[in-house]
């Protein structure tokens, strides 16, 4: 008995090992995507505001799609498996996510486009970091209060079964084999595999897929996360005595690092830009109104568009809109405090324009 007690402890600590180094691979993936595809929330807005086009804005849409196909899956195969809370909206969420946007087009960045540029060397987004734990810390300490916050926190589980949830599943999967016909027949046979993923700019709604189900397989292996919350519990358990994050959540977010890195390095974008500047403040400026926001949504856009949307939390659609219209509101009254630069879509692929500003644009194809 005490051998077979010892070979199943084995079997569980080989098997608990893969998840992990999977779940890692996974975190690497994302920040290997995200930056190998330019996805930014700051750079949606611009594309609107520009060209009155929303390819990336689309690209978003695909993402949470993705990641709710995958769910819905889920519950339809396991339907006792928790799945996501739902938060209740709240006039706390929209403000705080007005403030995240206003912080990121400031920033010209936003949470996922912050570390995608400290990747590249941009080593000025530390300062956004900064800011951002700055406004935790404030708030999880008790120096400022909300009295509003405490209306977003009504949380309930998400439910859905029967033939809601068959339909649900048939619908969304449809839809998942149309994209993914989609995305072979629009491939260039003309540029090699490793060439495309390694070296060039990625199809938005390649990432799109890979972003959403490589998020999905990750809640399903260790639960929902995003590196904002992670960084709230992390400062939060330091001020406000909160639960510190766990070794994996951290171990995650080295791993996200690790990807961002390693495109930037395969497609040399990498560059160490660390010669302080006076502009560099409104980054600093921008991370404390985004740790503003990533505390009273709760989360930044990452949690908002890799977790909340999916789960189709009720809250999390104002929110977002809220985040989008702050970004409008400094790129079209205040653009020359930010320094997002001009971006055009075509062919499926995003790419930024050198030195130019918001209000200037070129088109750019994808050319693998």
């Amino acid at each position: 008995l005490e051998s077979v007690a010892l070979n199943t402890y084995r079997c569980k600590q080989r098997q608990n090992r893969m998840i992990l180094l999977l779940v890692l691979l996974l975190a690497a993936l994302l920040g290997f995507t995200a930056h190998s595809a330019g996805i930014c929330a700051v750079k949606a807005v611009s594309e609107i505001v520009t060209t009155r086009r929303t390819h990336m804005l689309a690209s978003f849409g695909k993402t949470a799609l993705w990641i709710l196909t995958a769910m819905m899956v889920v519950m339809w195969l396991a339907p006792n498996r928790e799945m996501s809370m739902l938060l209740a909206p709240s006039l706390a969420s929209i403000a705080g996510a007005f403030l995240f946007g206003i912080g990121a087009a400031l920033n010209g960045g936003c949470a996922i486009s912050t570390v995608t540029r400290l990747g590249n060397g941009e080593i000025r987004m530390l300062l956004t970091i900064t800011g951002v734990a700055l406004a935790i810390a404030v708030i999880d300490g008790e120096l400022l209060t909300f009295p509003a916050l405490s209306k977003s926190q009504t949380v309930r589980p998400f439910v859905i079964g029967g033939w809601a949830l068959r339909l649900a599943v048939a619908a969304l999967l449809s839809w998942a084999v149309w994209e993914t016909i989609g995305l072979w027949r629009k491939r260039d046979p003309t540029c090699g595999l490793l060439e495309g993923v390694l070296h060039r700019r990625w199809r938005l709604s390649v990432a799109a897929a890979v972003i959403g189900l490589a998020n999905a397989a990750i809640a399903l292996a260790a639960g929902h996360w995003a590196y904002t919350g992670t960084l709230r519990d992390f400062v939060g358990s330091r001020i406000a005595g909160r639960m510190t994050p766990s070794v994996l959540h951290l171990g995650l977010f080295a791993a996200l690092m690790a990807g961002v890195i390693a495109s930037a390095l395969l497609r040399r974008s990498y560059a160490l830009r660390c010669r302080p500047k006076r502009e560099w403040l409104r980054n600093l400026v921008g991370g404390v109104l985004m740790g503003v926001g990533i505390v009273t949504v709760p989360g930044g856009n990452d949690g908002l568009l890799l977790d909340a949307i999916p789960s189709l939390s009720p809250h999390a659609i104002p929110a977002f809109a809220g985040l989008l219209v702050g970004i409008a509101t400094v790129l079209l009254m205040l653009p020359r405090i930010s320094d997002v630069r001009g971006i055009e879509c075509g062919g499926d692929i995003c790419r930024d324009i050198p030195g130019s500003g918001v209000a200037q644009s070129t088109i750019f194809r994808n050319t693998c």
